[in-house]
């Protein structure tokens, strides 16, 4: 069996991207939200760190973890600020109330950074499975003949 520079350079690529770009990306955004008190970055580093911890680590079963912290956060925050609001809110309507609503909600950048992220996580999985299945049906269309 020959190794081709594809069968290494394409694996060490993919882990490169992701580890690069979202895990040490992400840390550099929880380090700096640490440091400047800025809860969005902070959040956001961390949701970057973990989806790219989780791409890299897709074979084993500890991936999941990866996968689960962002989403308690989103369900911690959702919860967060429906309790907020069912709670604090109603005895101060007659006021004015200024809120921080950068607290409350996500901000447009945030929102269209992630929505990029998972267009790109699903346009390789989508790459990668239709990958497969082409290379599943030439290996059927040699058996047949």
């Amino acid at each position: 069996m020959k190794i081709r520079k594809r069968d290494i350079l394409a694996p060490l690529f993919i882990f490169l991207i992701f580890f690069v770009g979202f895990v040490v990306g992400g840390i550099s955004l929880i380090i700096y939200g640490y440091n400047h008190d800025n809860d969005v970055e902070l959040i956001f580093g961390l949701v970057l760190a973990c989806l790219g911890l989780f791409q890299i680590s897709q074979k084993y079963k500890i991936s999941y973890i990866f996968i689960v912290i962002p989403v308690l956060l989103v369900i911690v925050g959702l919860l967060g600020t429906s309790i907020f609001i069912l709670f604090y809110l109603p005895f101060f309507y007659k006021e004015s109330l200024n809120l921080d609503l950068g607290a409350l909600i996500l901000k447009d950048w945030f929102v269209r950074l992630v929505i990029i992220i998972i267009d790109v996580l699903l346009l390789i999985n989508i790459f990668t499975y239709t990958r497969k299945q082409l290379s599943k049906n030439k290996e059927q269309e040699k058996d047949q003949y």
